[in-house]
């Protein structure tokens, strides 16, 4: 009996050595420096969106352009939320493994690894989300091209 509570508790239980740390220290240097490069990069996208929503639509009514340019500053509002959340998932990730590390909290890592999962998860349906958008796309775009092509003069 006591063996099988022994074998129980090995099993749960993982030994993170200095070459894993090391890695994991690193890991989260990189991920805190592509997080604020990220967060500068969501500024930036919210201040582009900001431009096109504001000066160049007002523009656009004048010059007579056929594309509202509301819709791209939109786009890139858009964009910039999109691109905020994985980017704060990874910050979140970086910090939590460092604090982990310092204070020797095995439930501060467990938050780090939980961030780093929300943002590979949130990467991923992204990921699906745009490449199910492709496959409609070109589900519509072939037959069109085919029914339009025949209208076509030559």
């Amino acid at each position: 009996m006591e063996d099988l509570e022994n074998k129980n508790t090995q099993e749960n239980f993982m030994l993170i050595d200095q070459e894993i740390k090391d890695y994991l220290l690193e890991s989260a240097r990189w991920g805190r420096f592509l997080a604020i490069v990220g967060y500068i990069g969501t500024g930036f996208l919210i201040i582009i969106g900001l431009i096109f929503m504001a000066g160049f639509s007002f523009a656009s009514r004048f010059s007579g352009a056929r594309f509202p340019m509301v819709i791209v500053g939109f786009l890139y509002t858009i964009l910039a939320i999109l691109y905020f959340f994985p980017v704060n998932y990874l910050f979140k990730f970086s910090d939590q493994i460092k604090k982990g590390f310092e204070s020797n909290r095995q439930q501060t890592l467990a938050s780090g690894f939980s961030n780093m999962k929300s943002m590979f998860k949130f990467i991923g349906i992204l990921t699906i989300v745009i490449l199910s958008i492709y496959a409609l796309i070109l589900l519509i775009a072939i037959p069109a091209s085919i029914l339009f092509r025949h209208n076509l003069p030559y």
